[in-house]
This record gives C-alpha cells, sequence and structure tokens, in this order.
C-alpha cells in the first residue's frame, strides 16, 4: 500500500479542521441570533437596571418582569430600614446596620447575581434590584422584520458569510503549505544526509535547526555519524596495523627459519668437517629456535589479550618490593648480556592493584628488548618513583642502541603496552640521542 506523503496528510487534517470550525461557527451564530431574537421579544435586560426603573414613588414601580425572570427589589430608606421588597430579599432583618449595608454594596460585584444600586436624592431611599446571572447583559440584537432595509441586510450578509468562508479556506490552504514546508525541508535534508552515510561518507552531517523535535534528531543523527566515523577509522588503522603486524611477524619469522632450515640441511648432508662444527650448527639452530618460538608465544599473547574474555587477576600489594624481587632476577641476564644495571627504587611501600603474572611479562619483555638491541657496556637503569595517585616506572637504556629504530615486529612492546593499558595505566616512549626511555603509570586501584 502506497504511503501518503506528509504534505497531502496535512492538507487533509486542515481541511477537516476548517470543516469543524465552519459547521462550529455557523451553530455559534444561529444560537446566538435564536437567543437574542427570544430575549428581544421577552425582555429588554438593558430597561431592568435600579437606574431605569427609578420613581419617586417606588409603589407605582413596575415589578412584574423582575417576577417572571426570578428577580428581587428591595427599598433601603435613609435610616437602614428595608420598607419595601419583591422577591429574595438579600437581608436579612428590615432593620440593617450601616456596616451590613456598606458589605452589601462592596460585594455586589462577586455576587450570584447581576445587582444594580440607585439613590434618589428627593426622596432619600436606595433602590436595589438583583437579576439571574443568566440575563446579565448590557445589550441586545433586535431584528425588524418591518424594515425596508431588510433585503439589502440580508444581502449583506449573505456576501459577509461567503467572504468569511473564502478567506478561512485561503488562510487554510496557505497554512497548510507553510506547514508541510516546515517538516518537509528538515526531512529532505535528512534523508540526503542518511543516503550520504549508507554510501559511505561518514563526515555527513545535517544542520535542519527549527523546533526542539527536529533539534533533538539533528543532535542525535550527528552523534551517529560522529561515532561511525570514529570507529570506521579506528578500524581501518586497526586492520592497517594489523597487515603491518603480519609482515613484520613474516619477516622476523623468516630470518630463523631461514637458518633452522640451512643449518639443518647441512648437517643432512654431513658436509661439516668435525665436531666443532657440528656443535656451532647445533647452537646456531637451538638459537634461532628460540627466537622463532618467542614470537610465536608473543603472537599467541596477544591473540588473548585481545579476547574479550581475557581479565586480570589483581592482587594489593607492596609495588617497591615486588619490583626489587623482579630486578634481582633479572641481574644474571644482564651481566650476562654486558650490560650494566642501574636500579633506583623508591623505599617508601607503594601499594598497588596489579596482577603479578602480567607484570612479570612486562619486565621480560622490556629486558628481551634491551637484550635484543642494546651493545655490550650500556647501562640499563629503572626507576620507580611515587606519585599522587600511584606509581612512574621508567626504563632506560644509555649508549648506542639499535633499539633507537628497532626492525623488530614491536610485539614485545606492544603487549607491554596493553598490559599496562588493561591496568589503567600508560605506556610513554621517548628517544633521544643516545637514549632509549619507556615511561610507565600506574594507578593505585584498577
Amino acid at each position: 500500500m502506497r504511503k501518503q506523503n506528509i504534505s497531502y496528510q496535512l492538507l487533509k487534517n486542515y481541511i477537516a479542521i476548517f470543516l469543524i470550525t465552519t459547521v462550529i461557527t455557523i451553530l455559534v451564530i444561529i444560537a446566538l441570533f435564536c437567543m437574542n431574537r427570544l430575549g428581544s421579544k421577552d425582555i429588554i435586560y438593558n430597561q431592568l437596571t435600579a437606574a431605569k426603573l427609578m420613581q419617586n414613588d417606588y409603589q407605582r414601580i413596575d415589578t412584574s418582569v423582575i417576577n417572571d425572570v426570578g428577580g428581587s427589589l428591595q427599598v433601603v430608606n435613609s435610616n437602614y430600614e428595608v420598607i419595601h421588597s419583591i422577591g429574595n430579599n438579600p437581608f436579612t432583618s428590615q432593620q440593617i446596620s450601616v456596616k451590613e449595608f456598606t458589605d452589601f454594596l462592596m460585594n455586589t460585584a462577586a455576587n450570584k447575581d447581576m445587582i444594580t444600586v440607585e439613590y434618589n436624592e428627593q426622596e432619600h431611599f436606595w433602590l436595589i434590584v438583583s437579576l439571574p446571572i443568566q440575563v446579565k447583559m448590557t445589550g441586545s440584537f433586535h431584528w425588524n422584520s418591518d424594515s425596508p432595509m431588510q433585503d439589502h441586510t440580508l444581502q449583506m450578509l449573505g456576501f459577509i458569510g461567503l467572504g468569511y468562508l473564502l478567506i478561512l479556506i485561503l488562510s487554510t490552504m496557505i497554512y497548510a503549505k507553510i506547514t508541510a514546508f516546515s517538516f518537509i525541508k528538515p526531512l529532505d535534508q535528512l534523508s540526503a544526509a542518511v543516503e550520504k552515510v549508507k554510501n559511505g561518507d561518514y563526515s555527513a552531517r545535517v544542520q535542519v535547526g527549527g523546533n526542539r523535535e527536529f533539534s533533538q534528531l539533528e543532535q542525535a543523527f550527528n552523534h551517529m555519524a560522529e561515532v561511525i566515523q570514529i570507529q570506521t577509522s579506528l578500524k581501518e588503522q586497526s586492520e592497517n596495523n594489523r597487515k603491518n603486524l603480519i609482515l613484520d611477524i613474516s619477516h622476523d619469522l623468516k630470518n630463523p627459519l631461514t637458518s633452522i632450515m640451512g643449518y639443518a640441511e647441512l648437517e643432512l648432508k654431513e658436509q661439516m668437517s668435525g665436531r666443532i662444527e657440528h656443535l656451532e650448527f647445533a647452537k646456531i639452530i637451538y638459537e634461532n629456535s628460540i627466537r622463532a618460538n618467542v614470537l610465536i608465544q608473543d603472537l599467541f599473547e596477544l591473540s588473548r589479550m585481545e579476547s574479550p574474555e581475557f581479565r586480570l587477576h589483581v592482587t594489593t600489594d607492596d609495588f617497591s618490593e615486588y619490583l626489587r624481587e623482579e630486578m634481582i632476577h633479572m641481574l644474571p641476564e644482564l651481566e650476562a648480556a654486558g650490560l650494566i644495571p642501574d636500579f633506583v627504587i623508591e623505599p617508601e611501600e607503594i601499594i598497588l592493584q596489579f596482577d603479578k603474572k602480567r607484570m612479570n611479562r612486562v619486565f621480560s619483555n622490556l629486558l628481551y628488548n634491551a637484550i635484543a638491541y642494546q651493545e655490550q657496556g650500556s647501562t640499563f637503569q629503572v626507576v620507580l618513583e611515587k606519585v599522587n595517585d600511584g606509581a612512574k616506572l621508567t626504563f632506560i637504556n644509555y649508549g648506542q642502541s639499535s633499539a633507537l629504530n628497532p626492525a623488530g615486529s614491536g610485539l614485545g612492546l606492544l603487549i607491554v603496552q596493553k598490559i599496562i593499558a588493561a591496568h589503567g595505566g600508560t605506556v610513554q616512549l621517548n628517544t633521544q640521542d643516545n637514549r632509549f626511555e619507556i615511561m610507565i603509570g600506574l594507578n593505585r586501584q584498577i
């Protein structure tokens, strides 16, 4: 089923409103006409005021019409005595006080009836007339059927009525068009922006303005497009990083595997001249096997950390004491590699929440990086400082080092970064002259 556009739907709505308004207007006019016709025959309402009815002899006042409409009439002399009363008397006694009479006059506007009061200066009395609220009118419409202008009046009323209908129809159509345009313009803008996003242009934004609802829709759409753009950019960056990582890993694995294959082939062909060559080749094969195994383990560890099931197993402990123990374990390997260790560890306790197993991996990766790329005689410094919200750990290599421009896959440092990030910390890498520095910030709580 074909859906109606919004302009057609709004036009139908306004036509319905126009018809309803027209019917109500006609009914109101007819009702007012009938009421005024009846009123002009039965009661001349503006003649029923105290001023109009006032006579020096109040006994001669015609009260029949007042009785017919359920009203009342009272006469109060200068001594505040009710000397004449017709209908419902608002006073409780014949003799009233000045205060009672004053309160009555002050509250006439709030009374449920229409009350008019007039004072006769010659005879010195007040005339009070009360009428029910339904006949509280200041004038009336009178229709004179004998007037010679009757036909002309009817013709004028016809023209006025027709003009009223034409103006109402024209204004309704114009208003419908204007209102429809106010809806269609922002919707067209949103539709065009959605089409751009659908075609891959995530930079599309809208600025529809208008009322609050369209402004909210504009903000929601722009926020959605921005999030999609950021996510897409991160996804592309991640994909590029993944491709580069695969290339780097392939390159790093190629070298040790090529060495293993070459020397293993020589062993099979028995081209070595003696036992020393056998041992040398076996050593080379073993060392390259370790390199390849380290790369494979790093790749496996990275895959585990990127899995949604990855969790830290944290404990709360003194990080200073923990680092001292780890540095003691690292000393033999550093000395064997010809590096000079320099440990500067905060003597005070630094209580942190951390995963000891993952932190061990951080230190082993950084140690392997220093041994692999640092020349003998270089200084390997570790500094632990206490800061307000946790601790700052710095690893510094001094001396000539290929680590300043490492050609490896970078898996070890990437794993370090992910472990520290999982602890809520940050990793910064700085290289200046012969100084290769890695700063790690850790928080007290994860």
